[in-house]
Parts: structure tokens; sequence; C-alpha cells
């Protein structure tokens, strides 16, 4: 074959190689984003350990080529659950995909802070009954009791009983910080509940205070006995009450 021949059909070859690789990469990427997945990302920057809401999600189409590894994909708005109540682990930027990787299960692993609401504190009342803790529910709203006892005008000392602080938001109870957990995870928790039970027959409760109320209830529980009682669920209203004493209750 001529020399002269030869050289074009070589360069003619070559054309249609790129030709076709760039064609067939054309037809990958053409095929990748017919192949969609709807993904979750933020709708605003969520801070570290800040727990996710609903409203702080929505969901985006992205071509399967650009999807995150591990990243939560959304089917069914039952794929919310995945998400919703979970804690971020790193700072989680507004569009950005979220990974498996970036959030971690409401728990006390996760921290307590997580919970806190701005300006307020997270206070641990140890030792509440297991009877009583039993009965009490994360977001439930509580009274604060303390009974003491106390000098009266007479100079004879009896013991008295002050409503303390009103309608105090429980963070937690024990290990769970109402973090709706499923039915593998939920026995898991009360299997390990009831062993703790069987060396304590108490629990903590977490609460929500202002820095004040939080130091006015530090000096009650090293002056008397503190005692918690529920609140319907609605009635936020904080009621003059009068110190009771044995005295009035007989009356």
């Amino acid at each position: 074959m001529k020399k002269g021949i030869f050289l074009p059909l070589v360069i003619a070859l070559l054309a249609a190689l790129i030709y076709g690789m760039i064609v067939n990469s054309a037809s990958k990427k053409l095929n990748a984003s017919k192949n969609i997945k709807q993904v979750f990302v933020p709708v605003r920057d969520i801070k570290e350990r800040e727990v996710i809401k609903r409203d702080y999600i929505k969901t985006v189409p992205v071509p399967a080529a650009y999807l995150q590894k591990d990243a939560f994909t959304y089917t069914t708005d039952a794929d919310f659950k995945a998400i919703e109540n979970a804690v971020a682990r790193i700072q989680i930027p507004k569009g950005n995909q979220i990974s498996k990787y970036a959030v971690t299960s409401l728990s006390p692993e996760a921290g307590l802070s997580s919970k806190i609401p701005v300006q307020m504190r997270g206070f641990v009342i140890n030792n509440i009954p297991l009877a009583t803790a039993s009965m009490i529910k994360p977001d439930d709203n509580v009274d604060i009791l303390l009974t003491f006892e106390a000098v009266m005008k007479s100079g004879a000392r009896q013991k008295v009983t002050v409503t303390l602080l009103q309608n105090v938001k429980v963070l937690g109870v024990g290990a769970d910080l109402g973090q709706g957990l499923d039915a593998k995870s939920a026995s898991a928790m009360e299997a390990k509940d009831e062993d703790a039970a069987a060396y304590s027959d108490s629990s903590a409760l977490s609460l929500a205070l202002s820095p004040r109320d939080a130091q006015y209830l530090a000096l009650a529980q090293a002056e008397g006995d503190i005692s918690v009682i529920l609140r319907t669920p609605g009635d936020v209203t904080n009621y003059l009450m009068e110190i009771a004493t044995f005295e009035k209750l007989f009356q």
C-alpha cells in the first residue's frame, strides 16, 4: 500500500475511533440523566448536632450518576422518617445531599444538648422513682414541687410543700429523648432499661430550664425532697399556689 494512501486511512480510523468514544460517552450520560433519583437536601444550613425537623428538608431530582455515596433517597413519605428527628453529626450546607454518614439517631450518644432550646439549660434530675419516670414521656410538661422542713413564726419546725416551678418541658426520660424509634430499636432500648432497672429502682429526668430556674432547682435539691407532677397537654397556665402545711390541711 502506498504511503500516500496509508496515512489518511490511519487518520480516518483514529477519527472514527475518537468519534465513537465521544458518542458512547454522550450516550452514557444521556442514559444516566434518564435514571433520576429523588434525594433529600436541607432548605437551610443545618448546624452540627441540630435535630433535623421535617420542614428543614426537601426532595430534589438528581441523575443517578451524580448521587452521592450513602445519600438518603426518597420513594415514599415513609422515607422522611429515616431523617426526621435525626441529629446532624456535622454541619450540612443548604442544598447538599444528606448522607447517612452526616446524621446519627437522636439518643444519649448524640448528646442531650441537641434538644435544648435556645437560651435554656438542660437540667438532669437523678433518682426519679421508676414508677414515676415510666409515666412521663419526652415533651410532656410537668410541675416541680419541693418538700422541706421550715421554721414557722412560732419557732416550731414542720414540713411544708411549695410549687417551685410550673410548666417545665421534659427533654428526656432516662435514655429516651423522644427519638421515635423503630420496633427493633425500641425493643433494644427496652431491654437495656430493664437491665439497668435490675441494678437501680430509679431513673433520670432531663428538663429544659432557664438559667435562673436551674439555679433554684439545684438549691431546692440540696434543701429537701423534689416531686414531679404531670400537667395535661395544652395547659400552660401558671397558677398561684399557696404553701401547703399540715396546719392548713387539718383546718
